[in-house]
Formats: structure tokens, sequence, C-alpha cells
């Protein structure tokens, strides 16, 4: 049986996210919820379930929890400086470690938050953090010290905008010719170029296609491009949506509400392996072993190509259809988003595909198949790039899995310390590299503080170093790129040679 059809975590909390493409039944939703009385009746407190407070996912009614408390914040949706979407992202949900890394500097968001308080929570659905021992007060003490004294903008978008404006002008020239598009300029007929020089511009095309999506959208996810919602909603939807023909809404559960938050933890982790059993991907001991699994460092990284083509099937069939994105569940998506996500996609087909095949000789069968294959080869070079990036800075023998050997309802780490040990780092002061993985290789950086935009991420690496230091905390940075995907790749075949089977948990 499935993780998601069996109790969840071990404590009696049966996981009720299914596949059908519809909100969970999480009771009759007229619960009265029972109370603790301390001494008199004017200590009352009203005490839910995380069941109760995931029933309330809309914007007609919007609750949260932060550290055991319960809020109400419909009223505040309007009005948060974030923007409303990112609030209804964390909507129903304990978001705890995403309100502390998303208000890193300030502790102003605290304040206006307890004015909504409306109970207590008393379970979790997913495994907790162990409360902030003062390492990452610490880290953000300093970082926001940094800017202070540097008088720099921590979402400084401009970086980015003319990095990614030569990006673009760099695949508007590779997309013409990897299409074969002839025309006339200046006077000068541009003929078809040959066979193998449309090759590598689909290749060029491919990595023009993937960097937008590392730089601008990945900032834009994490509220770190600009100083305004109409910043992200525009520049992270124009490259992932209508650029991409990917969608964001389908990246901010992966990533924004799953990932971040429960890096490298099975069965939280939307990066991970969902399943306990028959997964193509064993990444975990608790996963049940399969003769399979030997042969994985050889065939999972050749299929990374289809990376980008899954995606833009994922977002459809489960984040839209089945209200799901791996372990995550996800909340209702209003017909604005749904409208947004056909047109978007419609758009890019009509831009990838029926405009190249239209402007060329679409009936000619040489010309037709000729396309067709610098298609995939720009859309698998598109899923190398964008895999190989983001799986050696968390699928690697540097990096820790804190549930991945035995279920458990706590985590022995707190948070930020599980961040540095789950990511590992590469090629610091490289700036080559650092541009071309969208400062991936700065990956502790960037789970600590998401909504810093990664141009800065060199100079508040070193920061986060020295608190490591002080507090005993092991930052592992690896040389290169290279160092970081033998990693990888070593932490597939340990995986797979071993043979243990591991023990299946079911509750």
């Amino acid at each position: 049986m499935a993780p998601n059809q069996t109790e969840f975590f071990g404590n009696g909390k049966l996981d009720f996210r299914s596949r059908k493409g519809t909100m969970p039944s999480l009771g009759n939703g007229s619960r009265t919820p029972r109370h603790n009385t301390t001494g008199t009746d004017d200590a009352e407190t009203t005490v839910y379930t995380w069941r109760d407070v995931a029933k309330h996912c809309t914007a007609e009614s919007c609750w949260v929890s932060v550290r055991g408390k319960v809020y109400d914040v419909t009223k505040w949706l309007e009005n948060h400086p974030g923007g409303k979407e990112i609030l209804l992202l964390a909507a129903g949900r304990d978001i705890t470690l995403a309100f502390d890394s998303y208000h890193p500097f300030s502790t102003k968001a605290e304040s206006v938050l307890k004015k909504y308080e409306i109970g207590e929570v008393v379970d979790a659905e997913y495994p907790t953090y162990k409360p902030d021992s003062g390492f990452y007060k610490e880290c953000a003490k300093r970082v926001k010290k940094y800017f202070e004294e540097t008088k720099q903008n921590p979402k400084n978008p401009w970086p980015g905008i003319w990095r990614m404006m030569l990006v673009f002008a760099v695949a508007a020239f590779s997309f013409i010719v990897m299409s074969g598009i002839s025309f006339t300029y200046k006077g000068i007929e541009i003929p078809e170029f040959t066979y193998w020089v449309r090759f590598l511009a689909a290749g060029i095309f491919g990595v023009c296609q993937a960097l937008p999506l590392l730089h601008v959208m990945h900032d834009s996810s994490h509220l770190a491009f600009g100083n305004s919602e109409l910043w992200w909603k525009i520049a992270g939807r124009f490259c992932m949506d209508w650029y991409a023909g990917a969608n964001m809404t389908s990246w901010h559960n992966q990533h924004v509400i799953g990932h971040h938050i429960y890096t490298n933890v099975f069965e939280a982790d939307p990066d991970l392996p969902e399943k306990v059993e028959n997964d193509p991907r064993r990444l975990v001991p608790r996963q049940k072993y399969q003769s399979l699994y030997k042969w994985q460092y050889i065939y999972l990284p050749p299929l990374y190509g289809i990376l980008g083509l899954k995606f833009r099937f994922q977002d459809l069939f489960e984040t839209y259809g089945a209200h799901v994105n791996g372990p995550v569940r996800v909340n209702p998506i209003p017909l604005s988003q749904w409208a947004e996500m056909i047109i978007t996609k419609i758009f890019w087909a009509t831009y990838r595909i029926i405009l190249p095949l239209t402007l060329t000789n679409i009936f000619k069968y040489e010309s037709l198949a000729m396309y067709l294959t610098f298609f995939f080869v720009a859309e698998f070079m598109t899923g190398y790039f964008l895999a190989f990036n983001f799986q050696v800075s968390h699928v690697s023998t540097e990096c820790d899995y804190p549930n991945g050997e035995e279920k458990t309802d706590q985590i022995s780490d707190e948070w930020a310390v599980s961040q540095v040990r789950a990511c590992v780092d590469y090629s610091h002061d490289n700036y080559l590299t650092t541009f071309f993985c969208g400062a991936l290789n700065y990956q502790v950086t960037h789970h600590l503080f998401p909504t810093v935009s990664q141009y800065h991420y060199p100079a508040i690496a070193k920061i986060i170093k020295e608190v490591c230091k002080e507090y005993d905390v092991e930052y592992k940075v690896l040389p290169d790129f290279k160092s970081a995907f033998y990693a990888h790749v070593k932490h597939l075949y340990n995986l797979g040679q071993d043979g243990v089977a591991a023990e299946v948990h079911m509750g």
C-alpha cells in the first residue's frame, strides 16, 4: 500500500490526501473544537488539530499556524505586503518555518500576526524540527547588518534583468537558427543553416530556456526579485509559464511549500521519491531495496533530460487535476489560474511548435522530421541543465536525510541546522559557475535566506560560514561542479549497491 493511503507518521493520523482531483474530506466542516481550561473560564483556549486548520485554505477562510498558535488571517489577505498569492499558498498549513525564513530581518510580521490569533494546534501534519537554538537568529542578525552597512537592496532585480536580456537575445538568435527560418536583413539574405549548426543552436536554446528559470523565475518564486508582488508575478510567470510552458503555481507548491521547508525529509519533500516501494529511484535507505537499483547510477542520469517535459504534464495532471504535488496537498486553485495555465500552454506550443513549422515547409517530411529532432534536442538540454543543477545540491553523499533511515515525528536537528546539513555547496567564488547554475552552488545560503536575491549569495555565504564555525555546524563546500556531480552519482551508486532491504514502516 502506498504511503499516502496508510497511517501517516505513525501516530494514528491518517494521511487524507487522495489523487482523485478533489479536496480531501476533513470532517463534517462544523466541528466544535475541544477546550483547554486553565483554572478559570477566562483562560479558555480553543484547540484545533492540523486537519481542522487544513479545512481553511481559501480566500474566504484563510487560517495558518505558527509555533503552535492558529491564526485566521482572512482579513489580512488584501493587506499582506508580500501579496495575496503567497498567503493563499500557505493557507491551511503550519507555516512556522516559512514565516521565519520569509521575514528574517524584521519582527513586524510577528506583531501583526498576534492580532489574528484564534487558538492552538495540538498536532502536526509532517515531522517537526527542534526549536532554534539561536543559530538562525544569529545568521539573520549578521546578514541584516551586512545589508544595513552596505546599503544594498536584498531584492534588487536589476542584476537579473540585464543578465537575462543577454540570455534572451542569444535565445532568440538560436531559436531562428534552430528552426531553419530564412530571412532578409538590410538587403542581405540569411539562408537556412546546415544541420549541425542547427543542432548546436538547439542545444544553446535549451540552455537559454533553462537560465531564466534558474535566475528570474527562481528568485521570483521566493519573492526575491524586486520589492512587490507585481514584480514576482510578471517576471516569474513570464519566464516559467509563457516562455518555458511550465506553471508557476505547480512550482510554488513543489518548491516553496514542500522542498524548502522539508528539505530531504522523506515523505514530505516532493523532490524525493514519494513511495517506500516501487519508485525508479532509491535515494534513502528506508525505501525497500530492489535489484533494479543496482543500475540506477547508470540509468537515472540519462533520464534527467525528460525533466522539462515532465514538468509541463505534472502541473496539469497532478497539481491542477489531482490537487497534489508529491506528498504536498494543493489548495483549491481559482478559475483565473486555470485560465492562465491553459492560455500560457497554448502560447508556448504556438511559438515553439506551430510557428516554426508554419514559417518553414510544414508539408515537407524532411523539414518536419528535422525540426522535431531539434525540438527534442532543445528540450532534453533544458531538462539536463535543470536536473543536474538541482540534483547535485541535495542528492549527494555530502547531504543528510533527516528521516531517511527511520520514520520519526521529530527531526533531530533544528530547521536551520538541518538545512545546512541537507545541502552541499561547490565552486565558491567561480563567477561562471555561479551564473550558469543560478547561484545554486550557494545552496546553503539560498535555503536559509530564500527571499534574498541570488546575486548577494557570494557575500552572504561568508557570513553564514562564520556562524556555522561558531556553532560547530559543518558547512560543506566542494571544489567544483565535477566533484558535486561525482558525489551525486556516488550516492546513487551507494543506495543501489548496498543490497540492504529497508524496513517498510506502515505506522
